[in-house]
């Protein structure tokens, strides 16, 4: 089952995930339960990026390597309830053309959304690539979509939960290309470098240099390894593409 059925499974049935707004909480939520919420809410083999911890919620940060999407879900620390969802493609796919009409950009959205509202839609450059901006709203969510007007895929999305309502579980549909597209337009997924390989890269350019820091980041929707090594004076700090393996960044400070 794809992730777009699964969904409206999870709205055929009413499956919500919250917490009612009368119950007492014991504790506040911790970043471990904030991760696993989040999980919750994305396709399965994400992988977690990192939590940024704030005045009253937790931003969780994701990645999924086969769809190539980042995922970032915002949950509140004491109602335990996902506040907003977002996510950005990093598998553009696409170009000038206009094949779809506003109405198939529109179904895009529904087969995700069924319950859908539309507020606007309109059709804009960004990017080099023609796309449908759509705005709608259910009951429980205030919502955004880009959607690539040449193949369907849906390049972003932004999501608001409405307070003190239930949000509806929003699992990501596999991206599929609509009628008119032939699958020969869809780019292969690209595979991430693993951590090891990560570390080879950097200590290939400074043999004896000590690896202490190293970690898999998302800077504005490209995944990267950064870390630090050091040699006796010297620090490097560094940054590597977590996709081509390029070095983008070589620092080099001497500690004195």
């Amino acid at each position: 089952m794809n992730f777009g059925k699964k969904l409206i499974a999870f709205l055929t049935v009413g499956t919500i995930l919250t917490i009612g707004t009368t119950q007492i909480f014991a504790s506040v939520l911790t970043s471990e339960q904030a991760k696993n919420i989040a999980l919750r809410y994305v396709p399965e083999e994400s992988i977690h990026i990192n939590t940024k911890e704030e005045y009253n919620q937790f931003e969780i940060k994701l990645y999924n390597q086969k769809d190539q999407t980042a995922y970032e879900v915002d949950v509140n620390k004491i109602t335990q309830k996902v506040t907003s969802f977002e996510s950005k493609s990093q598998c553009h796919i696409g170009g000038i053309q206009v094949i779809l009409t506003e109405e198939q950009a529109k179904n895009v959205v529904l087969q995700e959304i069924p319950q859908a509202q539309f507020v606007s839609s309109k059709l804009e450059w960004d990017d080099g690539m023609q796309e449908y901006k759509i705005n709608f709203y259910t009951e429980t969510i205030q919502g955004k979509y880009q959607i690539n007007a040449q193949n369907g895929m849906i390049v972003e999305r932004e999501i608001k939960f409405i307070e003190n309502q239930a949000p509806v579980v929003v699992l990501p549909q596999t991206p599929t290309a609509v009628n008119t597209i032939t699958q020969n337009t869809v780019k292969p997924a690209q595979t991430m470098l693993t951590l090891e390989q990560a570390k080879q890269i950097v200590q290939s350019k400074a043999l004896n240099a000590v690896l202490y820091e190293i970690k898999l980041d998302n800077d504005d929707g490209r995944m990267i390894y950064e870390g630090k090594m050091k040699e006796g004076y010297i620090e490097y700090e560094f940054e590597i593409d977590a996709v081509t393996g390029v070095i983008i960044e070589w620092d080099i400070d001497i500690d004195d």
